[in-house]
């Protein structure tokens, strides 16, 4: 194994690198000029239902330590098992996150039914459902099935920021700068989603998944640019 990949694998590096990237974050959080919009509905459904499955795009993951109040309820969110995951999972961890490592192919595995387990005890659980390696902006059908096993609602998380880099990387990352704007929205997905659907029928609902997610992350970069 190159030295690389032993960094990359080891505890002690990814503790490293999260405080790294948890503290840009803050320094971005603390120095931006900040709007955020729906999280009371959220917050209403959360009291409604007990949880709500959060779904952003892999693109704008970066502030997704901001994607839930965690004193209002508990979140935990679902990372790869990859040497990006494993990272973010971390960052997370330090602000007060549960993480869920997710091996590729798990359908069925003792980690989606502690998901399920979770969301039927009053832990939210935030998602890409892009990731982790994409395609970018295509949803899968598995946060619909869990809304559906547990009876919870699906609500969309997006950012965005007046300053940003956009990272060579498969989804185009975006990563805020500081000293700017960042909007943050949450909208809850008001679709009923049926008690039994085929695997076509899923695939539409992600289809319809997909198409609100980018509106609205249109939205977000349209209101920040205006």
């Amino acid at each position: 194994m190159s030295l690389r990949k032993r960094i990359a694998d080891s505890p002690t590096a990814n503790r490293i690198f999260a405080a790294l990237f948890g503290g840009w974050l803050r320094l971005v959080w603390l120095t931006s000029k900040r709007e955020r919009e729906g999280w009371e509905a959220v917050a209403e459904l959360v009291d409604r239902h007990g949880a709500v499955i959060l779904v952003c795009w892999h693109q704008r993951i970066m502030m997704t330590p901001w994607i839930f109040d965690l004193s209002h309820a508990p979140c935990q969110g679902l990372t790869s098992t990859g040497r990006a995951g494993r990272l973010m999972g971390w960052v997370h961890r330090l602000y007060g996150y549960g993480s869920v490592p997710m091996p590729k192919g798990v359908l069925g595995s003792a980690e989606m039914r502690a998901v399920l387990s979770g969301l039927r005890d009053g832990v939210s659980v935030g998602m890409s459902p892009d990731g982790p390696r994409g395609p970018a902006r295509v949803a899968k059908v598995m946060p619909i099935q869990w809304a559906r096993a547990a009876k919870v609602p699906v609500v969309v998380f997006t950012f965005s920021a007046s300053r940003y880099w956009t990272w060579g990387t498969w989804d185009s990352l975006m990563f805020p700068k500081p000293f700017g704007r960042l909007l943050l929205i949450w909208r809850p997905w008001e679709r009923e989603i049926p008690t039994r659907f085929t695997a076509e029928e899923g695939a539409a609902l992600a289809a319809e998944l997909s198409a609100y997610m980018d509106t609205v992350t249109a939205e977000a970069d349209a209101r920040i640019r205006g």
